[in-house]
């Protein structure tokens, strides 16, 4: 951590510009993710300020919708007036991080998958935030190591851009590649009805396990959005091998087993430090873009159970439990 930012993130609240913030969210209030970095942005945020909220609500809504509501959100930004803007998730980041840092607002993002680079953040005066990277490989090898040794499983993914976004870092555009002993295919899906088949034909097609990533923007045969609990849920019941994860929000009982995963408070406490530093003074651009990855072992009791699992005993001391 550079010296200066070192310094004013002691700086004291009392000493901080009192001011409106606005979030902006890819997402919608109820979705696991947004209230986790939620929890984490408001336990580390100091001073007090009027906060508005808008949700773009990219889970739910379909593609052809995601410009008007990048629009509205540049309207309600315009009509709010913020000091400072949070963009939480790509969508969010991809819409509106130039058009609103651009106009001189200084901009911090959380939940970027994608790199900074590759959108002209780097250096930007005006922008700043939290990259999210999910632990795959990492994780696949620990939970192979918990297991005594996978030769081959299943990562499955919906089709949204964040989705080919956050599986890029880690796997390019391969669909099938080899960690350590074991094999790995990655599908992307779109349509609900074939995520259920290929689940239930998991085992019979050799693998041993399962990963969920992300199963938010799944629609069903008319097109129609399928809430995403009850893919979870669904998904949980009838998979014939144990299911993991990459994100905290799918672990848990009638869920997934867990595994070494990412959460979003991490990322709203880093998101919440970048803003303390801003609103005490620091310019965003003297301050590079960070990764939140380190990940937590957080399993759920109940599905380890079920599928007789234990943990190492050498995560003893690591491991969160659920339950």
């Amino acid at each position: 951590m550079k010296p200066m930012l070192f310094l004013l993130l002691l700086i004291t609240a009392q000493s901080l510009q009192a001011g409106k913030l606005l979030i902006i969210s890819s997402y919608h209030p109820d979705y696991a993710w947004d209230i986790s970095y939620n929890e984490g942005l408001l336990s580390q945020l100091k001073g007090a300020h009027e906060i508005s909220r808008f949700y773009l609500d990219t889970k739910r809504l379909p593609r052809e919708r995601f410009d008007q509501q990048a629009a509205d959100a540049l309207a309600f930004y315009r009509k709010t007036r913020p000091d400072w803007v949070l963009l939480s998730d790509d969508n969010a980041i991809d819409y509106l991080a130039h058009p609103i840092a651009d106009a001189g607002t200084p901009v911090v993002f959380l939940g970027m998958n994608e790199s900074p680079r590759n959108h002209d953040m780097v250096g930007h005066r005006n922008i700043t935030g939290v990259l999210e990277r999910p632990l795959l490989k990492r994780n696949i090898q620990e939970m192979s190591r918990m297991m005594g040794g996978l030769d081959k499983v299943l990562v499955l993914f919906d089709s949204s851009d964040v989705s080919l976004a956050s599986i890029d870092d880690e796997f390019r555009t391969q669909t099938s590649l080899r960690i350590g002993q074991t094999l790995v295919t990655i599908s992307l899906i779109g349509q609900y009805p074939l995520w259920q088949q290929i689940v239930q034909s998991a085992k019979g097609q050799g693998f041993q396990a399962i990963f969920i990533g992300l199963y938010h923007t799944l629609t069903d045969a008319q097109g129609k959005h399928v809430n995403e609990s009850e893919v979870l849920h669904w998904s949980s019941q009838h998979s014939p091998l144990p299911l993991f994860c990459f994100w905290e929000f799918a672990v848990g009982k009638g869920k997934t087993a867990g595994g070494l995963v990412l959460n979003g408070r991490e990322q709203g406490v880093m998101a919440a430090d970048l803003l303390n530093a801003i609103m005490a003074g620091a310019r965003p651009e003297s301050i590079s873009p960070r990764a939140a990855q380190r990940g937590k072992y957080i399993f759920s009791r109940s599905e380890l159970a079920r599928w007789k699992l234990t943990p190492p005993a050498q995560w003893a001391d690591k491991v969160e439990w659920q339950e």
